[in-house]
């Protein structure tokens, strides 16, 4: 029997998650090949406290392009599993969520089936199945994924987060400012998790037996008790203002007529702000304990 440590290959390795991912896998001792665009940009820590990844935390850096596959020769040489959350976070390139969230992990999943990958193992998200969710540009992008690794021969596994803490973050920033905004009324329930946590997750997916798996942090808030606890934290008296969701929408069609890539971005900002995201506690670090160490800038948070 072969002693090697598995091989697996992260995707999406310079984003919140990935980053997270990348030394996850690493502790859990598989060896570990990081796909990314830019390796200053890997190493470099990211924002929300998402960990730069150092030497001790990778054995490979592929710098390539998903949507330039001329420069993924050699991607899937000797790789075992594959692991993607590659998707639109911040990007600025004017892409759209079917060219990224789709077009991309198309791209891997074909070269996963023509190499000798035993797994893909696939971050979406969770709620895909509710009217509201599904009919968004980010929602059926991922679901072209999940139905084309349904659909192939690999053997896969799809994880489904119910939010990240990363998104939380943004209220930290907005209470140390004296005013947060929040889309709707605040009422909607969630239960985002941790990238940490998250990853975690995702390599017990990936050595379990189950297809799908939902994920949520250990607590249920609503969107306002999240932005109460974020003014709580940095020790001011609440401001929240609510931006009505027929005024938003407007909004929406207005800069889509600009950019389809952030008209698309706004509307899930505005269907998030109106459902319910609540998942299975498979984290555990707290909503607090994140916004206590953003607000002490700490870069372990």
């Amino acid at each position: 029997m072969s002693t090697e440590p598995r091989r697996v290959l992260v995707a999406g390795a310079t984003g919140y998650l990935g980053k997270f991912a990348v030394r996850a896998f690493k502790e859990r001792g598989y060896w570990v090949r990081a796909l990314t665009r830019s390796d200053e940009r890997l190493a470099e820590s990211g924002p929300f406290t998402a960990p730069g990844i150092g030497a001790d935390d990778v054995d490979e850096v592929f710098v390539g392009e998903l949507t330039e596959p001329q420069t993924l020769d050699g991607l899937m040489d000797g790789i075992d599993i594959v692991f993607s959350c590659v998707g639109i976070s911040r990007q600025r390139d004017g892409l759209t969520f079917d060219q990224v969230d789709y077009a991309c992990n198309h791209t891997l999943i074909q070269m996963a089936e023509a190499s000798a990958v035993e797994k893909f193992v696939y971050v979406s998200m969770q709620g895909a199945d509710k009217p509201e969710i599904a009919q968004l540009a980010i929602t059926k992008a991922h679901e072209k994924v999940v139905a084309e690794l349904r659909a192939s021969d690999l053997d896969h596994r799809i994880v489904r987060p119910c939010g990240y803490f990363s998104d939380m973050g943004a209220l930290v920033s907005m209470a140390k400012k004296g005013r947060a905004l929040l889309v709707g009324d605040g009422s909607n329930k969630m239960s985002p998790i941790h990238g940490r946590d998250l990853a975690q997750v995702c390599v017990d997916v990936a050595e379990g037996s189950e297809l799908e798996v939902e994920a949520g942090g250990p607590e249920v808030l609503t969107q306002r008790k999240a932005a109460e606890l974020a003014f709580d934290v940095v020790g001011k008296k609440p401001k929240i203002h609510v931006i009505p969701l027929w005024f938003v929408g407007g909004v929406v069609k207005a800069v889509r007529l600009l950019s389809k890539q952030f008209g698309d971005l706004a509307e899930f900002i505005v269907v998030a702000g109106e459902v319910d995201g609540v998942g299975p506690p498979l984290g555990t670090t707290t909503l607090r304990s994140y916004f206590e160490r953003l607000a002490a800038d700490d870069p372990n948070a």
